[in-house]
């Protein structure tokens, strides 16, 4: 009897220990892929708090998707979400926000990319970006023939395009698209306008980035509005007849945000980790392993790594458009059935 009782003593001390380890990992959600690699060598594997605990990355097909799950809150307590998703996720009241004094690793960040809510409050911290471009396959074309967002528009390239699908299509391509003929995020019909000009030169849609990836380097399409953090990985894995052009109207940044679920657990030690991300040497060691671009005002890029970009980073920061993605959200829903009705004959 004594000696059964221990085992039972034994077996809820384990079970007790268990529950304390599992409460000192935190789980953050984002996207499949080579990111999550990136995460781990990056940011974690030199994480060393004073209270320890670890991050574990989750990798779903949709970050801010699974947020609004009812169950987001006991599955997550980070996600990485972009900026366009954690305006929207903020507005539907489903993660929390943050001031100065708790963020402070914010301020290093240049405050016009700063996600704020209507209370000024941080609703996530921007941790790196991208931009979208056009990006092209030099067999078939050259930076010059994309100058301009309405090179896209000639006829020339008919049956040798791809556009991405509605829900992105609305607030990225019909956005920077805007900007370029004379509109912006408020004034949208600019950028339809174009949009119905190209949409007779496009082959497809695509569904995935692996799906682009392989229309793009195989030479099935010429080119295509894009993420030029891809480029970089395509080029970084041996492609080299894919490149990024920088149109003169601009691109679009595209800035990826940290955020934590309404209601999430650990939040002290989420905080822990938002400010460590928000760091230079961090966010330098993700450039140099994804191409991805540092929010963090002081970190300064080596030559050579500025090279794998195309162009010096003041140029691309330069060129960098930056819309109202308030404005964006709250008039996403009409325009991403705009868009499927444009796009509705195109082949997927």
């Amino acid at each position: 009897m004594m000696n059964r009782l221990k085992a039972l003593a034994c077996a809820a001390a384990m079970t007790c220990l268990a529950g304390t380890a599992a409460a000192q990992e935190l789980t953050m959600a984002v996207w499949g892929g080579g990111g999550a690699n990136t995460w781990r060598e990056a940011f974690i594997k030199q994480f060393s708090p004073a209270e320890k605990f670890t991050i574990k990355m989750v990798e779903v097909p949709n970050p801010a998707g699974g947020l609004r799950s009812p169950a987001a809150a006991s599955q997550y307590n980070l996600a990485l979400v972009t900026y366009f998703e954690a305006i929207a996720l903020s507005k539907a009241g489903l993660i929390e926000s943050f001031d100065d004094n708790q963020l402070t690793g914010i301020k290093d960040v240049d405050p016009k990319y700063l996600t704020r809510d209507k209370a000024g409050r941080h609703v996530g911290l921007p941790v790196y970006f991208t931009y979208y471009g056009i990006a092209y396959n030099t067999d078939l074309a050259k930076a010059e023939d994309f100058a301009s967002w309405q090179g896209l528009a000639d006829a020339k390239w008919k049956g040798k395009l791809s556009l991405t699908r509605p829900v992105y299509l609305a607030p990225y391509d019909a956005v920077i698209m805007a900007k370029a003929m004379g509109g912006s995020e408020k004034d949208i019909d600019p950028g339809f306008k174009l949009l119905e000009r190209i949409v007779p030169n496009v082959l497809a849609t695509y569904t995935s980035l692996a799906h682009m990836n392989t229309l793009l380097t195989r030479g099935e399409v010429a080119a295509v509005p894009f993420y030029a953090s891809r480029v970089w990985a395509l080029r970084r894995q041996g492609a080299a007849n894919v490149e990024v052009a920088m149109p003169k109207e601009g691109v679009l940044m595209l800035p990826y945000v940290v955020v934590v679920p309404k209601g999430a657990k650990h939040q002290d030690k989420a905080l822990v980790w938002l400010n460590y991300i928000a760091g230079a040497e961090p966010q330098l060691r993700a450039a140099a392993l994804d191409g991805w671009l540092p929010m963090n005002a002081k970190v300064k890029l080596p030559d050579e790594l500025q090279k794998t970009f195309g162009r010096p980073y003041e140029e691309i920061v330069r060129n960098l458009y930056s819309p109202d993605w308030n404005v964006v959200v709250d008039h996403n829903e009409a325009r991403v059935d705009r868009a499927e009705k444009l796009l509705s004959g195109v082949q997927k």
